[in-house]
């Protein structure tokens, strides 16, 4: 440095040719101020950030063209306190195009002080745009050297400069050996001594992909993400003056990384959303349009449940009928297993339990599984969905979504087929017709061959009737015949069917019955029905209202003749009933 004298007392000059080249090779702002507080030069990088050019701000004092104050700032370290640690502040420009953010750094220099400016307006800029409340981030200086022509002073010069400066600097030849770092470098937690700029990431060669493989001159001003610890960096590649080498800075970026996955994985979560919010309103449409049963229900599992859950899955509704399932279907499942599940749906513990306690959780054939019942508009049990694997509070919101209507949807079309099945009552007793007690048995024998559930039958004829018929009119014979039926109806239970074949012959489908069961239930229907049983006749008497009944099981006899069997039984009792009053009909 020269030494002169002006009006204003002794002062150092402007730094010479070499230091003021070295100092506009600096991207970062720096500002050179002699004792009494005046500009002795302002790199290129400080002009531009001050607007104006660098001679006009030659002999300002600092604190006027930083901050507009007229006075030295407090604790500057060329003032009375010198000696004091550096001071920070941070200001703001306003220019046509917009604000400008700076950070000032302010250091003690060979009896002078050094402003370092550092524009921090992008990384306001970020805070302002993400809306969140991270005021973590601190303003990275970019110091990025374009040119290596340093003496022992100038370097000594720049060693200073770049352990004053938080990012991690490297300086490298051709071969990307290290010639310099600064001390920023601990702070990677890599090795303090690095031979090669490689090696800080625990690599033999130049890293994957190196924009400087093939020189320096063509990775001048590129960036690069490098990934060190579970911390990100961007390294920025710099050209040396030669050509040969040059200058790495590694700027952590871990934080704005992390905010930017943020923001976009919760753009991803929102848009994931919106299809299954898309889906929702899709299937609800399908399902006021859809028609066909067996289509609704392969759109359910086939096109919606794979955008929702994945895994195995089973579907069951129930009949009209009870113990009777009218729909049942399955999705990668082995058809053994599908046929056991199927099994233990049709039991008899399946039709009087809670909607999630239907199947014991040893007969799922798998290790996890989820259990949603399908419920119809008033809160009726219609059917059950089962799922193979464990599953989240929001996956299973998300199901529960498409089975609410879905059960409702399955509701209506029960009451569609209830009214169907008006039309298979008999219209004197109420009870089911032969057309339907047909149907019924095909559903049983069916249940039978597939999954070994018996069932029987028992056929009960009217004692008496033509005599009834004779003496007192048809009307007592149609309260007779009412009467029986009413006995058959409440006799059974839900899942049973009882129906008038005849004019005076009834049959009760007894399901998931055995031979043996069927005899006990005849038994108690003789004792406990028909044993105290009368209707009143016009002339004030009672007349007693007897039955001759025979059954069969199909755990006995063959199920084509089960019919055949309990007429015959049923015969059989007539005779005997009719022998034992004398032959008198």
């Amino acid at each position: 440095m020269i030494g002169t004298t002006d009006a204003m007392g002794p002062h150092k000059s402007a730094p010479d040719q070499h230091l003021q080249q070295l100092f506009d090779a600096v991207q970062a702002g720096l500002l050179h101020c002699d004792q009494g507080y005046r500009a002795v030069f302002a790199n290129q990088s400080a002009a531009a950030i001050l607007g104006r050019p660098a001679h006009a701000a030659t002999g300002q004092p600092c604190h006027q063209l930083l901050f507009g104050s007229n006075t030295p700032c407090e604790g500057c370290p060329t003032g009375p306190d010198k000696g004091a640690e550096p001071r920070r502040h941070s200001i703001s420009f306003n220019r046509p195009e917009g604000d400008i953010y700076l950070r000032v750094f302010c250091y003690p220099w060979q009896e002078q002080f050094l402003l370092t400016l550092h524009d921090v307006t992008q990384e306001i800029t970020l805070l302002r745009q993400s809306h969140l409340d991270r005021k973590e981030f601190q303003a990275k200086n970019i110091l990025l050297e374009r040119r290596r022509r340093l003496n022992a002073e100038e370097q000594e010069f720049l060693a200073q400069l770049m352990d004053s400066l938080p990012d991690v600097m490297l300086t490298v030849d051709a071969n990307f050996s290290v010639q310099r770092k600064n001390s920023a470098l601990a702070t990677m937690g890599a090795g303090q001594h690095p031979t090669h700029c490689y090696a800080i990431f625990g690599h033999t060669q130049p890293c994957p992909a190196c924009p400087a493989a093939s020189g320096f001159a063509r990775a001048d001003g590129y960036k690069k993400s490098q990934a060190l610890g579970g911390r990100v960096f961007t390294e920025i590649f710099s050209v040396a003056p030669n050509g040969q080498g040059g200058l790495l800075i590694f700027r952590d970026i871990t934080r704005q990384f992390d905010l930017i996955n943020q923001i976009r994985s919760h753009q991803q979560e929102i848009a994931r959303k919106n299809k299954i919010l898309s889906l929702l309103v899709d299937f609800g449409t399908y399902l006021h349009k859809g028609s066909d049963v067996q289509e609704v229900v392969d759109y359910f599992l086939d096109t919606v449940l794979p955008k929702l859950h994945q895994g195995a899955v089973a579907l069951f509704v129930q009949d009209i009928r009870a113990g009777n399932l009218w729909l049942a279907e399955q999705r990668h499942m082995a058809e053994e297993e599908f046929t056991s599940l199927t099994k233990a749906c049709l039991g008899r513990g399946a039709q009087t339990c809670k909607a999630d306690e239907c199947i014991a959780e040893g007969m799922l054939p798998w290790r996890q599984s989820r259990r949603i019942p399908l419920m119809g508009a008033k809160g009726q049990l219609v059917g059950l969905v089962l799922f193979e694997g464990e599953m989240g509070e929001e996956e299973l919101g998300f199901l529960r979504l498409v089975t609410e209507p879905l059960g409702a949807y399955f509701q209506n079309q029960l009451l569609f087929r209830q009214l169907e099945e008006k039309a298979n009552k008999d219209a004197l007793t109420g009870l089911f017709n032969r057309g339907y007690l047909t149907m019924a048995l095909s559903e049983e024998r069916q249940k039978l061959e597939k999954y070994g559930i018996h069932h029987a039958v028992v056929v009960a004829d009217i004692n008496g009737l033509k005599r009834l018929n004779d003496q007192h009119g048809h009307e007592c014979g149609d309260v007779l015949i009412v009467a029986v039926a009413a006995a058959m109806q409440r006799s059974p239970r839900a899942s049973d069917v009882a129906a008038r074949i005849g004019g005076d012959e009834f049959v009760i489908l007894l399901t998931n019955t055995t031979d043996a069961e069927a005899g006990h239930f005849v038994t108690r229907l003789q004792q406990e029905v028909f044993q105290y049983l009368t209707i009143p006749l016009q002339n004030g008497t009672d007349f007693a209202v007897t039955v001759s009944i025979g059954s069969a099981g199909s755990d006995r006899y063959p199920v084509e003749s089960l019919l055949a069997e309990a007429d015959r039984q049923m015969y059989a009792a007539k005779e005997a009933f009719y022998l034992a009053r004398g032959g008198r009909r």
